[in-house]
């Protein structure tokens, strides 16, 4: 089977080390149905888009930064309990282990956290996190909400594990119950948007 390796003299560029692939050669099939080797330089897989830049603007570790987008995509109008709410429930399912080995890896997994939907009305704002808005005024209000849940997130990640309002609580929805699993939810003082369920011991 015929190479078409070339020379890569390409580094590892990744924010986040563990998820560099290697060069390596892949199998292909050619236009006339033959067989060969095609040559993959190493890469990134790593979900990153704008955020690795964003990061770097920002001096947060692109791990950590995917913790504040979160909370920014799915609290950052709400008051100060609800937006520690969510980050608390992020960290729960951190420190749980079985949701992910990374903040990143928790909060993009398929289903969880809404904002991380494309179809999702807070998706697009997660590419501008404090720059969102037509008018002055809008982009300003968007800037105080995305230093909130900066501020937040340092609470959070930071405080003790007694001080946690939702111990062992991975999970919350908004809206009215519509699903079985959301029926034995219970609610925090001061967070009136977001309600609690415990499914997991």
């Amino acid at each position: 089977m015929k190479s078409i390796y070339r020379k890569d003299a390409s580094k590892p560029s990744c924010p986040d080390g563990k998820y560099w692939i290697s060069p390596h050669e892949r199998k292909r099939i050619n236009k006339n149905g033959k067989p060969y080797l095609q040559h993959v330089k190493g890469y990134c897989c790593c979900y990153h888009g704008p955020y690795q830049k964003i990061a770097e603007e920002e001096n947060i570790p692109f791990d950590h930064l995917f913790f504040v987008l979160t909370v920014y995509g799915e609290a950052r109008g709400e008051n100060a309990a609800s937006r520690r709410a969510i980050a608390w429930v992020i960290r729960n399912r951190f420190d749980k282990k079985t949701f992910g080995d990374s903040y990143r890896n928790i909060v993009l997994k398929p289903s969880q956290f809404s904002c991380w939907s494309k179809n999702d009305k807070n998706y697009k704002m997660l590419q501008h996190p404090g720059k969102n808005g037509k008018s002055a005024h809008e982009k300003e209000v968007d800037k105080k909400a995305w230093e909130k849940c900066k501020d937040t997130f340092k609470e959070v990640f930071h405080a003790s594990k007694t001080e946690n309002p939702l111990p062992k609580i991975c999970h919350y929805f908004s809206g009215p119950p519509k699903k079985r699993w959301q029926e034995k939810y219970f609610d925090l003082p001061n967070v009136p948007h977001f309600h609690f369920v415990k499914l997991d011991k």
